[in-house]
């Protein structure tokens, strides 16, 4: 069912001291609350959402083809509007061929939502402003005007709506007629979840901005979502949902004073136009009342950009001067909070790891590069040699130093070890130190074999087997020539000593036969 309103402007009550105004959604005038921006042309039609649980307020001149309205909604007229159907003057060209223009769904809002709310205070979006004063007070005007479009408060875990006068569309709404309208089906859309809302009015007869602060405290920060501190050990003040980096001090007080407030406002920012902080840091002080707590004039500093710990040393300054000021000299009750120094929140420890491993690639790189391009240098000449060694990549031989001359040495061979040919003193010859066996692999055969290598530089004995019975004749006339083994360096040896001897070899019977058949 379609709700149909008609209120008439009135004159707002002015009787509060601040004024919070609804900054909601845009109005039936602009082309933020229809769907791809367009707006309706004179003979154009308005469609609503099928269920649009809301109250649209309408306001001024309106042109337009007619109304799609929805299953359940309200439209709110104002004494001034004016609706022309099917209007044949067209005030612009029409871009839709569909002849329709489709509204968005509403936004339901929270009441106790602080981005829901503005003020004319300049330090009403401040970080020194709590969260609970960022939302209509219990002594505040609450100004809703027509120009906010689709207007839905959702008052859900709200017991009592306090505040000091409300002006709706431009009319001043009264405490009782508040009540009656919670419970009419206009307040189900106007006021969802307001069944059970008690409405209380209040005239400067609280101290500070609500009379409870507990009670609001958990219905405000539902709503807001709070930021990392940039500091160590940030600090929440009496009514913050976010904790903020800065200072606070608090003293408990009998009796709410306006005038002790200013006091000791106007003490701050004389020291703070005493040391040049006026556009560094900024100063909020408010009473904050609690049933359980008591009543506390709180007050909080914080920097206006980036925290640098300016509002910490200055409320170590006014602790030093505190016998100055007549509010403060004698206050033995003194609660004050600091926050700590500053640093990033954002860096983690993997990001830590990151940075720390990107330093040291870059520098093992500078490092190859200075090398290669500096080979004589008796520091760096080392790292190419450490990288292209590949006996060097096992973590028992990673060291930087330089590798010592290696020593080349014959060994014996493996026949002589195994008996094969030559005596056991061949066999046990060699260097010293390298092992007595050492573990070979035979590719083709893929068997592994317990004994050195064939040496190529001695001449491996001959089995009786493999020896015809010729050769053996000729072998037992031949003299025997015996191997011998030299170690050292390569460098010892010296060529111009070395004298070569003439062996020569007696010719066997069977050649001579041979020689002479030749010749004949």
């Amino acid at each position: 069912m379609l709700h149909l309103l008609i209120i008439f402007l009135g004159l707002c009550h002015q009787g509060a001291l601040g004024t919070k105004w609804y900054s909601g959604s845009p109005g039936f005038s602009s082309s933020d609350a229809w769907i791809d921006g367009y707006m309706p042309c004179a003979r154009d039609l308005a469609v609503f959402p099928s269920n649009y649980r809301a109250v649209l307020p309408l306001t001024g001149n309106i042109k337009i083809g007619g109304f799609v309205l929805p299953n359940e909604g309200a439209l709110v007229l104002s004494q001034d509007v004016t609706i022309l159907l099917n209007d044949l003057e067209q005030d612009r060209e029409c871009e839709s061929d569909e002849k329709r223009a489709y509204l968005k769904p509403p936004k339901t809002s929270k009441w106790f939502d602080p981005m829901s709310w503005t003020s004319p205070d300049i330090l009403s979006r401040s970080p020194a402003v709590s969260e609970i004063e960022k939302v209509p007070c219990s002594d505040e005007q609450v100004v809703i005007t027509s120009a906010n479009g689709a207007l839905s408060f959702d008052l859900e875990n709200v017991l009592f709506l306090r505040l000091g006068h409300l002006s709706l569309l431009g009319s001043s709404i009264s405490k009782t007629y508040l009540q009656q309208l919670l419970r009419t089906d206009l307040g189900e859309l106007l006021f969802p979840n307001g069944e059970i809302t008690y409405v209380e009015y209040y005239r400067s007869e609280i101290c500070g901005c609500h009379k409870d602060y507990m009670d609001l405290i958990v219905s405000t920060c539902h709503n807001v979502e709070c930021e990392r501190p940039h500091c160590v050990s940030p600090v929440l003040p009496l009514g913050a949902c976010c904790p903020i980096c800065g200072a606070t001090v608090r003293y408990s007080v009998e009796h709410c004073l306006e005038s002790e407030r200013k006091d000791l406002l106007d003490y701050i920012n004389k020291q703070m136009v005493r040391e040049g902080l006026t556009n560094d840091i900024l100063v909020h002080v408010e009473f904050i009342s609690s049933d359980e707590l008591g009543q506390y004039l709180q007050t909080v500093i914080v920097d206006r950009d980036t925290y640098n710990e300016r509002s910490k040393h200055f409320l170590e300054l006014l602790m030093e001067r505190r016998n100055e000021s007549n509010l403060l000299r004698g206050k033995q009750a003194l609660v004050t909070h600091m926050a700590g120094h500053p640093y990033n929140p954002n860096v983690t420890f993997g990001s830590v790891l990151l940075i720390i491993f990107c330093i040291v690639l870059v520098g093992v790189v500078a490092i190859i590069i200075l090398a290669h391009y500096m080979p004589q240098n008796p520091h760096l000449n080392r790292i190419p040699q450490w990288i292209h060694d590949p006996r060097r990549w096992h973590w028992s031989n990673l060291s930087l130093g330089l590798r010592r001359n290696l020593l080349f040495a014959r060994f014996d061979n493996a026949g002589q070890e195994a008996g094969i040919s030559g005596g056991g003193a061949a066999a046990t010859s060699g260097v010293e130190h390298l092992p007595e066996r050492i573990m070979g692999f035979n590719a083709e055969s893929e068997e592994v074999r317990e004994r050195a290598f064939n040496n190529p530089m001695f001449e491996e004995g001959i089995t009786a087997q493999a020896v015809s019975t010729d050769v053996a004749s000729n072998k037992q006339t031949a003299p025997e020539f015996k191997p011998t083994m030299e170690v050292g360096e390569l460098d010892s040896c010296n060529v111009e000593e070395q004298e070569l001897t003439e062996i020569r070899l007696e010719s066997s019977d069977s050649d001579s036969d041979v020689e002479e058949e030749t010749a004949k």
